[in-house]
């Protein structure tokens, strides 16, 4: 993980509750996640029954009675809230423009919007997303939803004293899912979602839509079109096949077409290990809980797809940094990390102190002990220690003598100091000694170092003489 990486998920931990809605043709799904620090959890999950469009005021009266049910019974904190739309709801066009535009893309788009929408300008709330096509050119999806549609949503949810923070596409909503349990935001994706409304092919790339599609369910193409109709969303996408991984997800239960076996399908499966939560919420979910799971993924700043159809003046802060409970833990991590260290410095003081102590007692002890090993220095330089070569030198010299010497003398000391032999003895003859050893070809200048005395019948010697190198 590199420096950047960290610091952005640094910058998503917190302890948060989000509440995520997916209206839907015939149901509202509510979702309840909650995010402590890293841990992510869906906690509580229910589906309700809707009249259809041509009754929208039991319509919205059925919504604000759902969102006030699950709050009440679960005890949902719907501060954090994020509404999901269907494709259904909303148009889209994509636009080619110049890189010169992106200063100040949104006035372009707002200035050209009744030319690339049928609906005033007044009528519609819109976002858009972008990416270069090389260096001189821009490709710009326009995704708009009329105002009385989210005007709509809006009065109900208020009724049920709640202000959401984002209206999103359930296609947004359901790749924030994937991009969550995959642990990859970047890796292009291409989504088959079919609904009572007509099948979307969508297309991600680098975080993004690039491409969405609505196939109307009144004219539902064979599978062999279908493989075409997504072809071309990877060739205007500049996807390759190879790239994409392909996902297919139903909303409608049976109620809509029923979708050709393209990709994987089971996609619950995939938040095993990453998102938590009890078994029954995952063993039989209700098709349209998917969109919901990733609208409150969004809403716990845990969704990567930058788009949001409400409009600017409605929209509250994201409260992109940290929350004030995750800095007051934070605060508290410092305190008490300054604590250890100032308690390792103290221990650290107290640990020295008392190693000082201790080397002041055994300073006598040290003193007698240099005192010791001078003193075995100086002996050993006085101890004239014989090297191998010396060893044998000496051999030599002392096989020399043995064969000089008389069998009648003998010697009562030897003394080698470097070229320097000193002999002490007794012999029959201590001159005849001398010439023998004059004779040699290991000493020379042979000569005695004091008179010699007579005792009995020899003569007792000291000589001296000097060694041949």
């Amino acid at each position: 993980m590199t420096i950047g990486e960290l610091s952005q998920r640094l910058r998503r931990a917190d302890f948060l509750d989000g509440l995520g809605i997916y209206v839907g043709t015939h149901e509202v799904s509510l979702a309840h996640v909650a995010k402590r620090f890293f841990r992510v959890a869906l906690r509580h999950a229910a589906t309700f029954p809707l009249p259809g469009a041509g009754r929208p005021g039991e319509r919205r009266q059925a919504i604000a009675q759902a969102v006030t049910t699950f709050a009440r019974e679960h005890r949902v904190d719907t501060r954090r809230t994020y509404l999901c739309v269907s494709r259904g709801e909303a148009a889209f066009n994509r636009v080619i423009l110049p890189a010169a535009a992106r200063e100040n893309l949104a006035q372009v788009l707002d200035y050209e919007l009744e030319r690339l929408v049928p609906l005033p300008r007044d009528q519609v709330y819109f976002d858009f997303s972008v990416r270069d096509i090389g260096e001189e050119r821009l490709e710009v999806l326009l995704m708009c939803i009329p105002r009385e549609v989210v005007r709509g949503y809006l009065e109900a949810l208020e009724d049920a004293f709640v202000r959401p923070r984002g209206i999103m596409l359930a296609s947004t909503a359901i790749c924030d899912y994937l991009a969550f349990c995959r642990g990859d935001t970047t890796a292009p994706m291409a989504l088959v979602l079919g609904g009572a409304d007509g099948v979307e092919l969508a297309l991600l790339r680098g975080g993004r839509l690039v491409g969405s599609q609505l196939l109307p369910a009144n004219r539902m193409p064979a599978p062999a079109e279908l493989s075409r109709s997504l072809a071309r969303q990877l060739a205007d996408g500049l996807v390759s096949p190879d790239e994409v991984q392909l996902y297919r997800w139903e909303f409608s239960n049976g109620s809509g077409p029923s979708l050709p076996a393209l990709g994987e399908g089971d996609l619950v499966a995939l938040a095993a290990g990453r998102l938590e939560g009890p078994p029954a919420l995952f063993e039989a979910p209700e098709p349209t809980l998917l969109p919901a799971v990733g609208a409150a993924l969004g809403a716990v700043r845990e969704g990567t797809m930058p788009v949001n159809l409400l409009p600017a003046e409605g929209r509250r802060g994201y409260e992109e940094g940290l929350s004030l409970t995750t800095v007051v833990l934070v605060a508290l991590a410092g305190v008490l990390l300054l604590l250890w260290g100032g308690s390792a410095l103290v221990k650290d003081a107290l640990l020295r102190k008392q190693v000082r102590e201790q080397l002041e007692a055994l300073a006598p002890q040290v003193r007698d002990a240099k005192a010791l090993q001078d003193e075995i220095a100086d002996l050993r330089k006085q101890i004239n220690v014989l090297d191998p070569g010396h060893e044998r030198r000496v051999t030599v010299l002392l096989k020399e003598l043995t064969d000089i010497i008389p069998a009648d003398a003998y010697l009562t000391a030897f003394n080698l100091r470097g070229d320097r032999l000193t002999l002490d003895g007794f012999a029959h003859s201590a001159s005849d000694l001398i010439t023998a050893l004059e004779k040699s070809k290991h000493y020379k200048n042979v000569s005695f170092t004091s008179p010699t005395t007579r005792t009995g019948d020899k003569d007792r010697f000291s000589l001296v003489a000097e060694i041949e190198k």
